[in-house]
């Protein structure tokens, strides 16, 4: 498990540079006034939620194959509805700013949600 989950923090962590690098870059320049100053804290949070899913999975594989979809499926069921609950709560706290906070989260849930699929597949073909 150590091994699988080492590799797995190695080349996420890799993604998010990746993806830090690019934000910072394409937000500084082409997309000025759609990159939001939370950027930073939301890509955070993104990278410690896809570390948290994926550590579940590793650890809901050891068992019964039936665990393993009934965890993905509640996770991933857990994690849209906190998703969109943090979605909401911002826009209403922040009308002004909440197009582009709702604009970066949902670009950072697309890119995250492919690695976490791309990733789940590779655990699933494994087992």
């Amino acid at each position: 498990m150590l091994k699988e989950l080492s590799g797995f923090i190695k080349f996420l962590l890799i993604y998010s540079i990746i993806i830090a690098i690019a934000g910072y870059v394409l937000g500084m320049s082409y997309l000025k006034d759609y990159f939001h100053p939370l950027f930073w804290f939301v890509l955070i949070f993104f990278v410690l939620t896809t570390f948290a899913f994926h550590y579940g999975l590793i650890k809901s594989c050891k068992g019964d194959p039936k665990l393993f979809f009934r965890y993905y499926l509640a996770a991933t069921t857990l994690k849209l509805f906190g998703y969109v609950i943090i979605i909401i709560a911002y826009a209403l706290i922040n009308r002004n700013q909440a197009m582009p906070f709702i604009v970066t989260f949902l670009i950072l849930y697309l890119f995250y949600l492919t690695f976490e699929v791309i990733f789940s597949y590779k655990v699933l073909r494994k087992k």
